[in-house]
């Protein structure tokens, strides 16, 4: 199984400032549906992961946050773009949670979730944090970074990443990838 685990908000969505209100903050970036489209129409299974510290802090409840991934299901799949599942963590960073970044542990349950092991599996992120906690995995790393960020961040922040402007540019990478081959699998070859 191909699978790309990709950071929801500054890749896929426009990230939300203030407080979640529902369906009209979802607002989808350029290219972002298309390229998961063509990762979808490749065999690719798409699930895509963010940080929700406003559940926890009563900032938004869940009916806003369902509402507003109802609209990103519906937008993306008006041009063919399927995503498996959303995974999330509602901790605020004060509570020092093990499910976010860098902790691994939500990456791990995707894997679990999916019977993946982790070095087959694409961590496509904007953040630092998500980058290490994907490496400390063995996934497989790609850092999207606009062009107003790489000059901010010239260096991308881990040498095992491949770095990209767009996620469009990231799906070509992708779409040329093979994943390692399990010791089963080459055992069989």
């Amino acid at each position: 199984m191909k699978l790309a685990i990709i950071e929801r908000d500054g890749i896929v969505g426009q990230p939300v400032t203030g407080q979640l209100t529902g369906h009209h903050d979802w607002h989808v970036l350029p290219d972002a549906a298309s390229g998961i489209a063509r990762l979808n129409l490749s065999g690719w299974h798409v699930v895509l992961v963010a940080n929700q510290p406003g559940l926890e802090r009563g900032l938004y409840d869940c009916a806003a946050l369902n509402d507003y991934h109802r609209q990103m299901y519906k937008d993306l799949a008006m041009v063919g773009a399927k995503v498996d599942a959303v995974f999330f963590c509602p901790h605020a960073p004060e509570d020092h949670c093990e499910c976010w970044a860098p902790q691994a542990t939500l990456l791990r349950q995707i894997t679990e979730r999916f019977n993946t092991e982790a070095g087959k599996v694409a961590v496509v992120a904007r953040s630092t944090e998500l980058l290490q906690a994907a490496a400390s995995l063995g996934a497989c790393l790609h850092w999207i970074a606009p062009a107003e960020a790489a000059a901010a961040h010239p260096q991308c922040p881990s040498a095992q990443a491949a770095q990209h402007a767009t996620l469009a540019q990231c799906t070509e990478a992708l779409l040329h990838w093979q994943p390692p081959r399990s010791p089963s699998q080459l055992a069989a070859a």
